[in-house]
């Protein structure tokens, strides 16, 4: 995985938290939280859940990692944001981007992390 300039790794979906401690983000999907956490320590990050992960909470124990497809999409998306800030003058802050840079970085990560899944599930089995 490429790193991205300046940073230390690239954790998918952390913090869960805002600095008030309410919920932002889901641990396991990425979508709105609500205020169930699954972290067994909720000091620093509560790793908070959405509605629906929480339905399937009791599955989502059981699976604490990415699948091997995931991880080689995340890693074809981090690879593509990295080439992108690279071509965009190596600035790693977003607010340093005006509105339609912060977009074409997140289309950057988007169509890396999709590219990553469809050469991953070339290999699949299925």
């Amino acid at each position: 995985m490429a790193a991205i300039p300046g940073k230390k790794s690239a954790t998918p979906f952390t913090p869960t938290v805002d600095a008030a401690g309410d919920p932002t983000t889901c641990f396991c999907c990425g979508m709105r939280a609500v205020a169930l956490g699954v972290a067994p320590n909720p000091k620093p990050d509560p790793q908070y859940l959405c509605r629906r992960c929480i339905v399937s909470i009791n599955d989502y124990k059981k699976i604490r990692r990415l699948d091997d497809y995931e991880l080689r999409a995340l890693d074809a998306g981090v690879e593509a944001v990295g080439e992108w800030i690279a071509d965009n003058g190596g600035l790693t802050e977003l607010a340093h981007y005006d509105e339609l840079n912060q977009r074409l970085l997140v289309k950057a990560a988007w169509e890396g992390c999709a590219r990553g899944l469809r050469e991953a599930l070339k290999d699949a089995p299925f």
